[in-house]
């Protein structure tokens, strides 16, 4: 899979903190957060809290899965996420397709933002303007659930704050819990600017326009009239952009850039959303195109969870630890990172990851010797971990997010204050 290790160690360090930019150029870091999430007893606990109807008949737990996703999180605006986890600076990056990648990715983050105008558009476009961009971070269920200072003032109460893409895999992944589809079922649609996710449990589907628009095949036929061109038009005036089709087995993002779903897997995708719009939009003539061009095999991994006798967190998580030092199975090993998982092969690259996050980067600009970072480090309140009791670890801008941390947590962030000012 990968062209060297450096490449790979980089990769997983990624996926410790997956970002709007780094799953803009590995798409499949959504899909080891869906299975990170599966790993997580937070999910679980979650998930009972929806009532399920007929699982011979879906489609009342789906409209009841919608409503608590909807009613429960805060969708906030970039300036909120600006505050939460700062910057993504564009200057950072040195690897060419990363590179490449991020140019791409905001340049669909301008296009959506010029076409919508929303209160925020200027903020957005101005740091566009300076080589930036909110920070996105994709965290595990566990960290939307974590208390946040910057949600205590909100009327009425939430359970956490989201991005569309954190609506769409909490969607995903509460289903999947719920026992109400398999991962074959489930197929995430869009761009970095916006994603929506399909649900096919049975034939017909269920689109879920991140938290804010639930569709049933019945619904979108009547909003389209039922015409393939201005069902079309519809689903693109709710995407803005489409350039990738990301699902457990792999993805494609068109026009002819990175392919990891095997052309078969794609054209059933195609077809199976083509049904539920009555339309085949040309992006996925793209996707189609795109996919067999490339030949690819699908990821493994999903099969694996889709096969087990029993789903659990406990089941999930023993599953992927398994199949840890298969070579076959890249995705279960970057979902253990993405859970922070303490057995994963490489625990050092967790040290790396936190030297990526911005706030604690800047905070130690005012550290001049050890006893500053130690001041700094004091500052938090909490001396808990936002993940309770387990060896798993929050990184430094989480600490700072949260405001709490584990004994090791602090000795992390100290360390990384440290580096980032060269005294150690």
């Amino acid at each position: 899979m990968w062209k060297s290790k450096d490449k790979r160690r980089d990769y997983l360090i990624k996926a410790v903190s997956p970002s709007l930019f780094s799953a803009a150029l590995h798409p499949d870091l959504i899909i080891a957060l869906v299975i990170a999430n599966l790993m997580s007893p937070k999910l679980w606990e979650l998930a009972k809290r929806i009532p399920v109807g007929d699982r011979a008949n879906p489609e009342v737990t789906m409209k009841r899965l919608h409503k608590f996703v909807n009613r429960n999180f805060y969708h906030p605006n970039p300036s909120d996420f600006c505050r939460v986890w700062g910057l993504y600076e564009r200057e950072t990056v040195t690897d060419p397709d990363e590179l490449a990648s991020s140019d791409w990715a905001m340049s669909i983050i301008r296009e959506g933002i010029e076409l919508t105008r929303n209160r925020d558009a200027g903020f957005v476009i101005g740091l566009l303007d300076n080589s930036t961009a909110p920070r996105y971070i994709y965290p595990t269920v566990d960290l939307i659930l974590a208390p946040t200072p910057a949600l205590q003032a909100l009327k009425p109460p939430v359970l956490g704050m989201t991005a569309c893409l954190d609506e769409c895999v909490l969607i995903a992944s509460l289903a999947l819990a719920g026992g109400l589809c398999k991962m074959e079922d489930v197929v995430f649609v869009g761009s970095p600017l916006h994603y929506t996710l399909y649900l096919f449990p049975d034939e017909e589907g269920y689109m879920f326009n991140a938290k804010r628009e639930f569709f049933r095949r019945q619904d979108w036929s009547q909003l389209s009239g039922g015409d393939p061109e201005a069902s079309s038009r519809l689903f693109m005036e709710k995407l803005f952009v489409c350039d990738r089709i990301i699902t457990p087995f792999g993805g494609c993002v068109f026009p002819n850039r990175s392919v990891t779903i095997a052309p078969e897997r794609m054209e059933d995708v195609v077809k199976r959303i083509s049904h539920f719009l009555s339309a085949t939009p040309q992006e996925f003539s793209q996707a189609l195109a795109t996919a067999r061009k490339a030949g690819a095999t699908d990821l493994a991994g999903a099969d694996l969870i889709d096969g087990l006798p029993t789903l659990s967190c406990a089941a999930i998580e023993a599953a992927v630890l398994a199949a840890m030092d298969h070579a076959g199975y890249p995705l279960l090993e970057t979902a253990l990172y993405v859970f922070r998982h303490p057995r994963v092969n490489e625990p050092e690259l967790y040290k790396e990851a936190a030297m990526r996050g911005f706030r604690s980067y800047i905070l130690s600009g005012a550290v001049l010797c050890p006893a500053d970072a130690r001041e700094i480090v004091a500052g938090i309140s909490g001396d808990r971990s936002v993940y309770g009791e387990s060896l798993r670890v929050a990184m430094p801008d989480e600490v700072l997010a949260f405001d709490t941390a584990s004994d090791d947590e602090r000795k992390l962030f100290e360390e990384t204050l440290l580096r980032h000012a060269q005294i150690i």
